[in-house]
């Protein structure tokens, strides 16, 4: 019990705080105009803090632990984000994942200034995950020994570094997005889809369908019962035929190594491009548009109209399709009693 409260409290205080660093000499980069909110702008952006334990500290840990967080769902005003405890191998501690709402107001939690803690000077600080310019606050002469805190000026409410006498954080994985302060383009992949950000009254509603050897693929993951059994499905589509009236789309199972399964055949399917065309570019259940969202997935940063839904068990549901190639899902999840499927797009190519 005493190592799960020391675990939650650690994990709190990572989104709340080493040695001082050295102050980086390379000028500044221009900047993009300052959000308040930019960390939780973007759904699926992801990062992590690697704690090291401190020799001693009584009553403490002993174990090197990481703290993950990952932007789960974004509205205009709100998000929810999720952290979690992962152990020294980067595996999550079972029951320990914990999903906060934030609005995006300046008196959330997450934004406000430590208490206890007085204001410093900014830094720049090159970390595994990269570079990050800093304010430092300390907390000098505490009873419980001194502290130190890292927040990020260009990604308000996140923690680079914390350093206290139980031990120290430092962030080791960041998502940075196009826009971002510190954000690096990555080399060109054909497999990779472009970026979203079309005016969708200007694309064709049947570009995706209509573009012949257009191939993607979603992995589904569905855990059911008490003990959450697993199973994983990766389903490969392909568009192999086009004419004017209509398209042919190949459906294909795949092992997780995207490799076709022996003795099972391509299921092929038409479609047409009539007045049933239509119902190709939302779910199959009756749902509702919810909002829009920028997300960022396997393919790439998306701009997504998300989806609600109920299935045929009358379980919630919601789906992401892509702005820029109408009726390509990117991610749909649905949950119940004893049950949760995620499915998430893993792989383009025109």
């Amino acid at each position: 019990m005493r190592k799960t409260l020391f675990l939650l409290l650690s994990a709190v205080l990572a989104c709340a705080f080493v040695t001082p660093p050295q102050a980086a000499s390379a000028k500044d980069d221009p900047k993009p105009e300052a959000d308040p909110y930019r960390l939780l702008r973007v759904a699926g952006r992801q990062w992590t803090l690697k704690r090291t334990p401190k020799p001693g500290n009584e009553g403490g840990d002993t174990f090197t632990t990481y703290h993950h967080f990952e932007v789960l769902n974004v509205w205009e005003d709100r998000a929810e984000y999720s952290q979690s405890t992962l152990d020294e191998g980067m595996k999550a501690v079972p029951g320990d994942v914990f999903v906060i709402k934030v609005d995006f107001k300046d008196d959330q939690l997450l934004f406000r200034d430590p208490i206890g803690f007085k204001k410093g000077k900014v830094e720049k600080v090159k970390t595994k995950a990269g570079t990050f310019e800093c304010t430092v606050w300390s907390s000098l002469g505490r009873e419980d020994g001194d502290a130190y805190i890292w927040r990020s000026n260009d990604f308000p409410g996140l923690i680079v570094k914390q350093d206290d006498r139980f031990g120290t954080r430092e962030i080791c994985e960041f998502d940075f997005v196009d826009g971002d302060p510190g954000y690096k383009a990555p080399a060109a992949k054909k497999n990779k889809k472009k970026k979203g950000g079309a005016d969708s009254d200007k694309i064709d509603p049947k570009k995706l369908f209509s573009s012949k050897g257009t191939t993607w693929a979603l992995k589904t993951t569905t855990e059911r019962g008490e003990r959450g059994t697993k199973t994983i499905d990766v389903t490969q589509y392909e568009i192999t035929k086009v004419s004017d009236e209509e398209c042919e789309l190949e459906i294909t199972k795949l092992t997780q190594l995207f490799e076709k399964i022996k003795g099972e055949e391509p299921e092929t399917r038409i479609i047409k491009f009539d007045d049933t065309f239509s119902d190709n570019l939302e779910p199959k259940e009756r749902s509702r548009e919810e909002r829009k969202e920028l997300r960022i997935t396997a393919v790439g940063l998306t701009e997504c109209t998300v989806y609600t839904f109920k299935d045929e068990e009358g379980r919630e549901g919601r789906a992401w399709y892509d702005n820029e190639w109408p009726g390509l899902v990117v991610r749909r999840t649905i949950e119940g009693e004893n049950f949760k499927q995620l499915t998430e797009i893993v792989k383009f190519e025109e």
